[in-house]
């Protein structure tokens, strides 16, 4: 069998595709820090998205490169859009502290809600997502993309006193 460019293209997007479904699938895990329990995003995801986007760059210059072309002056500005774009999307790293649950982000401000300012705690699609609604208008959400799930509903629970309405 003679290995071709595009055969070799085809099973890497193959092989990468089925890393970022096993990454949805591992279950991750907490940490303790001393600010508090850490819920960060599992390593196979933060890795997938660190892989993700220089693909897409090359995916998208690629063309360029091979017909000899400068890229136009707009494409490296949407570019720089798109990238701060997906780092503002990024699920921030979750902390229960002794007196609140904390999400942290990369651009935007932290979300706080205090134990007692807890009015709803949601699991959404089956499990997948779990949503802190605040008394202070604040929805702190744990998805897939971040480490042990049940373990961070089981917390939630025994720190607030509330029960999970699925």
């Amino acid at each position: 069998m003679h290995i071709t460019p595009q055969l070799l293209r085809a099973a890497a997007l193959l092989v990468f595709l089925a890393i970022i479904y096993a990454g949805r699938l591992a279950k991750g895990t907490a940490r303790e820090t001393p600010e508090g329990l850490v819920f960060g995003m599992k390593p196979l995801v933060l890795w997938t998205r660190a892989l993700a986007i220089p693909l897409y760059l090359a995916i998208i210059l690629m063309p360029l490169m091979a017909a000899h072309q400068r890229p136009p002056i707009w494409l490296p500005l949407a570019i720089l859009a798109v990238v701060a774009l997906a780092a503002y999307q990024l699920p921030g790293t979750i902390v229960l502290t002794p007196t609140a649950v904390v999400q942290h982000f990369w651009l935007r401000a932290d979300a706080v809600i205090q134990y007692h300012e807890v009015m709803t705690i949601q699991a959404l699609r089956v499990g997948q997502i779990t949503r802190v609604l605040g008394d202070n208008r604040v929805t702190i959400t744990h998805n897939s993309a971040h480490a042990d799930a049940e373990t961070f509903r089981n917390e939630l629970e025994r720190r607030t006193g509330k029960r999970l309405i699925t």
